[in-house]
């Protein structure tokens, strides 16, 4: 690794390493966001304008521009500018890959002297890790605190919801959280809308339960999908059916329900290796993620699996997702035929096709 990209690997941080820091009150003078998961760049925009923006001063002090729409001098004139009414001026400018090159080697004059009064954030949708290596963006890179903004994994989403929940004065359990998690899926964005009612339907208590969440959502877990789930497993095919009808009558996406099977194909073949070498069983729950509340019983139940038939099951998978896309049958026959094939049962006559 050259200067260069040593000086640029020291500079890169994560969403969760940029919360951090600024919990501990470091901002820096320059900020670089990228990467693909634009609600995280925007919560972490919140966040810097609550922390730096007085309140009444947002029209004084905090400047929002588009590239498409504005010139990168215009943007630069408002950071040269002292705050008027809070100690540090928040300037945003998104999509600077928009911006010609001459654009934006003027911000890099700017960066090279920034005002240490005000905060700019620069935000990239498309700029990927690699250009910030090379060229005009890796010289942006050098002279910000450049945060790449990846997606969640799936084990990191309960822990964002406690955090984004800790944020408002309030506090929900593990159990509440993860069930949350399973019950919308990964989205941030539908997960943050949840959040947002969760917080309203708890009013003045301090404690977001698991019954909370049920109530919300509108339905007990004998209908959610972690009992569709529990039922696959258990390669029980008329409690699967069951469940199946009322989650899509209650409106739940076809295509979402069979991401949540293929996640838990994934994660029964990941377990059965862990198996394999002899794994405990509750770092199993917890390498697969799940969690001990729901799933404590989870390595038993896969013990009715064998290599071949998981395998066969991703055949399963893939066709039940084209013809989902393609409409080649109605999206409740599809899940219906992929269940009887995941619980290992043979196709009647009536249902081929």
């Amino acid at each position: 690794m050259g200067c260069w990209e040593a000086f640029n690997a020291r500079k890169m941080m994560k969403y969760k390493e940029l919360i951090t820091k600024l919990n501990r009150k470091k901002i820096a003078d320059c900020y670089f966001f990228c990467g693909e998961e634009d609600y995280l760049k925007q919560e972490a925009i919140l966040l810097l304008k609550k922390m730096l923006i007085k309140p009444g001063a947002q029209d004084f002090d905090f400047g929002l521009f588009y590239a498409e729409d504005t010139s990168a001098r215009e943007a630069i004139s408002l950071a040269e500018t002292y705050p008027f009414m809070s100690k540090k001026r928040l300037v945003v400018v998104k999509g600077i890959d928009k911006f010609t090159e001459s654009e934006l080697k003027e911000i890099i004059k700017y960066l090279k002297k920034p005002i240490s009064s005000t905060c700019l954030v620069l935000v990239s949708a498309k700029v990927k890790r690699e250009a910030l290596y090379r060229g005009v963006y890796k010289t942006i890179s050098s002279f910000c605190e450049t945060v790449i903004f990846w997606r969640l994994f799936d084990s990191e989403i309960p822990g964002w919801i406690e955090n984004k929940i800790s944020r408002e004065g309030k506090i929900i359990s593990p159990e509440a959280a993860h069930y949350l998690f399973v019950e919308v899926g990964n989205n941030l964005l539908d997960l943050s809308g949840e959040i947002e009612k969760l917080l309203i339907y708890t009013k003045d208590r301090k404690k977001v339960t698991l019954d909370d969440v049920e109530q919300l959502i509108g339905r007990s877990m004998s209908n959610s999908i972690f009992d569709l789930l529990r039922a696959i497993t258990q390669k029980n095919l008329k409690h699967s059916l069951e469940i199946l009808t009322r989650l899509t009558e209650d409106g739940e996406k076809p295509v979402g329900i069979l991401v949540r099977i293929a996640k838990r194909i994934r994660q029964i073949i990941y377990a059965k290796e862990l198996l394999d070498q002899k794994v405990g069983q509750a770092r199993i729950i917890k390498e697969v993620g799940l969690h001990p509340f729901f799933d404590k019983d989870f390595p038993s139940r896969i013990q009715n699996f064998n290599r071949k038939e998981l395998l066969n099951n991703f055949h399963h998978l893939l066709r039940a997702d084209w013809e989902i896309k393609v409409g080649k049958k109605p999206a409740q026959l599809v899940l219906e035929l992929l269940i009887l094939d995941l619980c290992g049962k043979k196709r009647a006559s009536i249902y081929s096709g």
